[in-house]
């Protein structure tokens, strides 16, 4: 029996050693590059910023007074009157900012600084919105001249003229009442 079994280990390592003589391990090929996946993060597009209005040449400023002083000379008139108080104040904020930064004082700190600036601020916004009134009158004409004989233009035209000729009164009355005011 000792003889089996010696046999039988003589057999079993044979044919260990001649499966491992066999089967020699193949060369594995390398493993594949491992693709890396990049992600990006989309930032949301920026806000769009707010129309400003455009600066109007003086050629522009021109063909609006001509059109003005011949349609509606009221509105031209409220238009120079609130140009000159604009550059008056204006010039008077300034060199109250001067006297106040002299003596050591912050314009920025104090209450009537503050007032005055910000009426200098409404009269701007009253005098730009009654000329964008005058350029959109201007554009109800020419659209009015391009077609003389449609309803729907007439009415354009009048509507803008009353928009306008309004919100020139209403400036007027805005302007006298910061002159009473004084």
């Amino acid at each position: 029996m000792r003889r089996n079994l010696i046999s039988t280990g003589v057999v079993v390592v044979g044919l260990c050693l001649a499966g491992c003589q066999t089967q020699q391990p193949q060369p594995q090929p390398p493993p594949a590059p491992q693709k890396v996946l990049v992600v990006v993060e989309q930032k949301p597009p920026p806000a769009p910023q707010p129309q400003r209005p455009q600066k109007l040449t003086q050629a522009q400023i021109q063909i609006l007074q001509d059109f003005a002083i011949k349609e509606s000379p009221k509105i031209w008139q409220t238009i120079q009157a609130m140009r000159g108080e604009i550059a008056e104040s204006g010039s008077r904020i300034r060199k109250l900012r001067a006297e106040l930064q002299l003596f050591g004082r912050d314009p920025d700190a104090d209450a009537d600084y503050k007032a005055l600036v910000a009426g200098l601020r409404e009269l701007e916004r009253a005098h730009d919105a009654i000329f964008d009134k005058l350029q959109e009158a201007y554009i109800a004409a020419k659209k009015y001249e391009a077609y003389p004989s449609r309803k729907d233009y007439q009415d354009t035209m009048k509507r803008a003229f009353e928009d306008g000729i309004q919100d020139a009164n209403n400036a007027t009355e805005r302007y006298r009442a910061m002159i009473r005011q004084k």
